[in-house]
């Protein structure tokens, strides 16, 4: 809940689209008994599928928001940031690395041969109709995921929930922040279409002040304050999407273009780098009913096309220009069939990956990388009682994977084999309907993530291959309840609450171990266990006052013969993590107003496996207010970092900058002035 959604019932300007709300799957969610809007809004996600996933909307955020930004005040979230303001941004879910949570755009996969993350940085959250963070297990039609979970970014068709067709918002901040962004959706051909096409622009200078301590945390004496350079960036992105209104049929493109400058860690600031990454998603979906069945297939293209410069190589081992390209296709095709009062929902998969890396300077040979794969799938929706769902599904991953241009060791001349994988991952989900407000779920099954080209073969710079390296497994579990009463209690007219527990333990974990000379090579450590608990509570007052709060517990641990890992926590995650947020919405002079509170808190992480280098935990509070101006305008202030925090500190330790990753320091009170119109 946030101040979009308070903003938009303040004063109604529009009736909400009259069509089904329908979830990832393209079902039709049925919402039984009345209440308020707020309450209707998501509660047949919460009460009515067994995974736990987080709805997130784009107008409950600022509209210069990533989505790195809106999945960061999520339960059971962390974003990652290299920086801020533009830079690289992953997400990290109930403790797992980045790696394994699984992002699609609009059902499309984009993991990637190269790398397993993806930049969520890179997505402006109003270019989406909505965000649905999976937490743990996902539905088998979006692959099983990985232990973390997944995160989809949904394109909305046609008019906006308050029946806008046209969408346009500016605005700029401080550090030379700026965005245009403008969204036209509409219904076509009598109806039976709806499209969506967005263009947007933004950018920013980022050269903010932060702390540092001249590289001698001893001496107080030489502490400075240093501006950040090379930090800036730009990006264009553009995406349009049709699709018919009945669901049965949907397609689109989706592009981005952003430059940036890549200024280095606090420790080895650097000048020059740049990056360039330009992105195109492109993908046709069709659903056919056969008989009682429905087929959906969908076919999609994925392309990346990155450049890195880096003249005097402050990167790394020395200057380097190089050009990496990779292409995806996919085809799938799933059959879901209603089997008495049972489901069954069973596909194909079939994928296709190429990566060339090129060294612009011509000193040294390109390198080629392929994996191609496919993969059955099945579950079934099991109905053992009117109020017991339970649903066994499996997956089976078969992929090939080659490199040429690539040797065993550096300075061998033994090419690298090719490789086979095969992965089962099984799953077993239930949900108890325990009253008509109230459910209680879980499940559990085993995950796994294959490893990535340059884990495998490297980067011919400072990180050495390892073919034989083995795919990352691990067995998760989630329990937990779900209450969401769809009438008021009272002056109480939304309530949502939602407690779980889980559990994962991890194989063959994979790590980047440092070596002498500063190499890296990834390895598989060991075994790794994750513990925890997620708490969620929203509640609405009067439609007035929204209150809003979640936390996450971590527990890590590593399970190794290494005497100075064992029951070490896992690097980079925070024990405790917690967010809470506080919105009043009431009309002023006939104008609708919002006023917003909030604030995330983040306990201190280690930096390596033994647990020897810490970043301070941090609690940072925002605010912000939004006010109608007539005609369809309306004007927000978003203010970040109310209190203008620049160090932290640990223990006895002496003070240290505002970090995000270590090294990577984060700017101190920022505002953003934003315009928005709709009509």
């Amino acid at each position: 809940m946030g101040p979009g959604l308070a903003w938009a019932q303040a004063i109604p300007d529009a009736p909400a689209d009259p069509e089904p709300a329908r979830d990832a799957r393209g079902e039709t969610i049925v919402i039984i008994g009345g209440g308020s809007e707020a309450a209707a809004r998501d509660r047949g996600r919460a009460l009515g599928e067994t995974p736990f996933v987080t709805v997130l909307h784009p107008d409950d955020y600022s509209p210069a928001a990533s989505v790195a930004d809106a999945v960061a005040t999520a339960v059971g979230a962390q974003t990652r940031s290299l920086g801020g303001l533009g830079a690289f941004e992953s997400i990290s879910i109930r403790g797992q690395a980045p790696g394994q949570t699984t992002v699609f755009v609009d059902g499309v996969p984009l993991s990637r041969l190269a790398a397993v993350t993806t930049d969520l940085g890179r997505y402006a959250l109003g270019a989406f109709g909505q965000v649905d963070l999976y937490r743990g297990a996902v539905p088998v039609e979006l692959g099983g995921a990985g232990i973390g979970g997944a995160l989809d970014l949904i394109t909305r068709l046609g008019p906006g929930e308050n029946g806008e067709r046209l969408r346009a918002s500016i605005g700029m901040g401080s550090y030379g922040a700026r965005h245009v962004r403008v969204h036209y959706g509409d219904r076509h051909w009598s109806g039976r279409l709806r499209s969506s096409t967005t263009v947007g622009y933004q950018a920013a200078t980022g050269d903010f002040a932060y702390f540092s301590d001249n590289g001698t945390p001893l001496n107080l004496h030489d502490d400075t304050t240093v501006v950040r350079a090379n930090n800036q960036f730009s990006q264009v992105d553009a995406a349009t999407r049709v699709g018919t209104t009945d669901g049965g049929a949907a397609g689109g493109v989706r592009i981005a273009d952003k430059h940036q400058g890549l200024p280095g860690s606090i420790a080895s600031p650097a000048v020059a780098p740049t990056l360039a990454t330009l992105d195109v998603i492109a993908d046709l979906r069709a659903d056919v009913d056969v008989g009682p069945a429905r087929t959906r297939t969908r076919g999609y293209a994925v392309v990346e096309d990155q450049t890195l410069h880096d003249p005097m190589g402050e990167l790394g081992l020395g200057a380097a220009a190089r050009r990496g390209v990779t292409v995806s296709g996919g085809l799938t095709h799933t059959w879901s069939l209603p089997v008495g009062g049972d489901r069954l929902v069973a596909g194909a998969e079939l994928r296709g990956d190429r990566y060339r890396d090129t060294d612009l300077s011509g000193q040294m040979p390109g390198v080629t990388g392929t994996r191609a794969g496919g993969a059955l799938l099945a579950a079934y929706d099991l109905q053992l009682a009117p109020t017991l769902v339970v649903t066994p599904a499996a997956r089976l991953d078969l992929e090939r994977t080659a490199a040429a241009g690539v040797t065993v060791a550096p300075g061998s001349l033994d090419p690298v084999a090719t490789r086979w994988d095969v992965v089962p991952s099984p799953r077993l989900g239930a949900r108890v309907t325990l009253a008509p407000d109230l459910a209680l779920k879980g499940s559990t099954g085993l995950y796994e993530r294959r490893p990535t080209l340059i884990e495998l073969f490297g980067d011919r710079g400072f990180v050495l291959g390892a073919p034989d390296l083995l795919p990352e497994r691990g067995q998760a579990s989630d329990a937990g309840l779900v209450w969401a009463p769809a009438r008021a209690l009272g002056a109480v007219d939304h309530i949502l609450l939602e407690a779980d527990a889980f559990a994962t333990r991890s194989r063959d974990t994979i790590a980047f171990v440092t070596y002498a000379g500063f190499v890296a090579r990834a390895e598989n450590i060991g075994r790794t266990q994750t513990y925890g608990a997620e708490l969620v509570g929203s509640a609405r007052f009067a439609r007035t006052l929204t209150l809003t709060a979640n936390y996450t517990r971590v527990a890590s641990e590593q399970i190794s013969d290494e005497v100075s890992y064992a029951g070490k926590p896992i690097p980079r995650d925070p024990g405790h993590l917690a967010y809470a947020r506080a919105d009043l919405a009431r009309p002023i002079a006939g104008h609708a107003a919002a006023l917003w509170l909030d604030a995330a808190l983040q306990s201190q992480t280690t930096l390596d496996p033994a647990g020897n280098g810490l970043v301070a935990g941090r609690a940072l509070v925002g605010l912000g207010g939004r006010v109608g101006l007539g005609g369809g305008l309306a004007l927000a202030l978003d203010v970040a970092n109310l209190g203008d925090v620049r160090t932290t500190q640990v223990g006895m330790q002496p003070r240290g900058a505002l970090e995000d990753v270590a090294g990577f320091p984060l700017p101190g009170r920022t505002f953003y002035l934003s315009l928005d119109w709709a009509r």
